[in-house]
């Protein structure tokens, strides 16, 4: 490479990795945003709580070691947003990496900025809350990357490929089994556009090994998968909220502009392959989220590999990031400073209104006071976060108790919490049944990642005023009388000291 062109790739990477800052930038509001995982990353960054959902389709350890060191030192809630914003920065820079040798430095930034503020990025990020799948968006170019370097004449290329994406491919792996086993096709199919012959045919022979071995060690589907599917509408609706879907309009807007451009002035054979393959690439990956391949998924058993379908959207980002920042390399008009400048602000812009979480200051500490696992559920759907109370005194004998909720799932029952005062001996004193916020926030309609603040007021005899010690605290079905059980307890119950 030129001496001359190494400055004008530094800057190259140095502007990709400061566009990222408005993706970044709600990761430095105190406290933790509301999204639909709630307070798990925490949790598990702080190794009190496992809800992973199995090797295969749920969270694998690695992105949870990375912040290992800042969770000891500062906290699960600091080292989840040190986490995320290492992963916005380093999906950011591959993307730059992997792209500047096929479009060039312009391109490269925008398609690094394309990558970033993708709304299905910002979604799994913000909404969601799903940490593991944050960090594949941080791993997948890299091994695109290494790819490229494979098919180097240079030993050292083709050393820098090995060191990397053996590695990262382990990486994705260790993050979550179901998605980087799916990604697999996608990445031998590219390594067949490349000029290294060596790679194909091992590569194609491979690749149903660890598909099936993958799918074989997955536990039996938490939900029905074919329940699941989008309609087409949904990838391009302009509605943002708890089941968004969208592709996003810059993104898929220069796609077209690059598929259309591309269609009339036919560029070179290296470009040429590449703009074949991701159009190709991208409707297989959108295709897989519609109802009509569920035959596929059904008859391949892939579908294994997934909760819901929809998740192969995480391999949507690589081929609009390229096709996007490919018009720039297509149109040299769209190169100079002025156009390429409102390229980058129109691609940040669109992302923008997808950067306002709704923020907590409840702090629950490593580890939450119980865990709630509803009767017609198979793992724990409700946290109790915090308790406080407020003891009685002999002029108020009334004692109350603050609990605060929080949801990871959508919970199907309408439960009532039961409150049950103690004394030392563990006698009933007083008791108190009533659903959440006095009826007023039922628990089947809470939504994930929802913070819920419950106050319950509890009178006492004025002669037992002083003889409480102890509440236990639990959820049952008004209905049938049955328990939600706690993780721990055999009682299904949270005993709480009365200060």
């Amino acid at each position: 490479m030129p001496s001359t062109a190494l400055p004008d790739i530094r800057r190259g990477w140095l502007l990709a990795l400061a566009l990222t800052v408005f993706a970044v930038a709600p990761l430095t509001y105190p406290g933790f945003f509301q999204a639909r995982s709630g307070f798990l990353p925490v949790f598990r960054a702080e190794q009190t709580v496992n809800l992973s959902g199995g090797p295969v389709r749920g969270e694998g350890p690695l992105p949870y070691r990375l912040i290992g060191p800042p969770a000891r030192s500062a906290g699960g809630v600091a080292a989840v947003k040190i986490g995320y914003g290492i992963a916005f920065w380093l999906g950011a820079l591959g993307v730059y990496a992997w792209t500047h040798r096929w479009l060039g430095s312009k391109g490269a930034v925008l398609a690094a900025t394309l990558y970033t503020y993708l709304p299905w990025h910002l979604h799994t990020v913000y909404v969601r809350g799903a940490y593991a799948e944050a960090w594949l968006w941080a791993f997948w170019p890299w091994l695109f990357w290494s790819l490229d370097r494979l098919s180097g004449e240079e030993p050292g290329q083709v050393l820098a490929g090995v060191l990397v994406g053996l590695p990262t491919l382990a990486a994705v792996f260790w993050t979550q089994a179901g998605l980087a086993a799916l990604a697999l096709p996608l990445l031998v199919s590219y390594g067949a556009l490349v000029p290294a012959r060596r790679l194909r045919a091992a590569a194609l022979l491979l690749v149903p090994i660890p598909l099936w071995f993958v799918a074989r060690r997955a536990a039996e589907a938490p939900l029905p998968f074919a329940d699941h599917f989008l309609y087409p509408f949904q990838l391009f609706s302009a509605a943002w909220g708890d089941e968004a879907f969208q592709l996003g309009v810059a993104a898929v807007g220069l796609t077209i502009v690059a598929v259309a451009v591309w269609a009339g002035r036919k560029p070179g054979p290296p470009l040429r392959s590449a703009l074949r393959f991701w159009p190709i690439a991208l409707a297989v990956v959108v295709l897989l989220t519609l109802p009509p391949a569920a035959p596929f998924w059904r008859l391949t058993g892939l579908d294994a590999l997934l909760t819901y379908p929809w998740q192969v959207l995480a391999l949507s980002g690589l081929p609009l990031a390229f096709l996007g920042g490919a018009v720039t390399r297509l149109d040299e008009r769209l190169a100079a400073p002025p156009l390429w400048a409102g390229l980058l602000a129109l691609t940040i812009l669109a992302g923008y209104p997808y950067l306002a979480p709704d923020f907590t200051q409840v702090d629950p500490g490593p580890a939450p006071v119980a865990l709630f696992r509803p009767v017609e559920a198979d793992t724990p759907q409700i946290m109790l976060l915090q308790t406080d109370i407020e003891p009685p005194t002999i002029l108020t004998p009334t004692l109350t108790l603050t609990l605060t909720w929080q949801a990871v799932a959508p919970v199907a029952g309408d439960y009532t919490v039961f409150i049950h005062a103690l004394d030392a001996e563990g006698r009933k004193i007083a008791q108190r049944d009533a659903r959440p916020c006095d009826g007023d926030c039922p628990t089947d309609t809470w939504q994930p990642g929802k913070i819920i603040v419950d106050v319950h007021p509890l009178t006492l005899p004025p002669e037992a005023v002083d003889r409480v010690r102890q509440l236990a605290v639990g959820l049952y079905l008004w209905q049938s009388g049955d328990r939600a059980a706690v993780s721990g307890r055999d009682d299904d119950t949270v005993i709480l000291h009365v200060p």
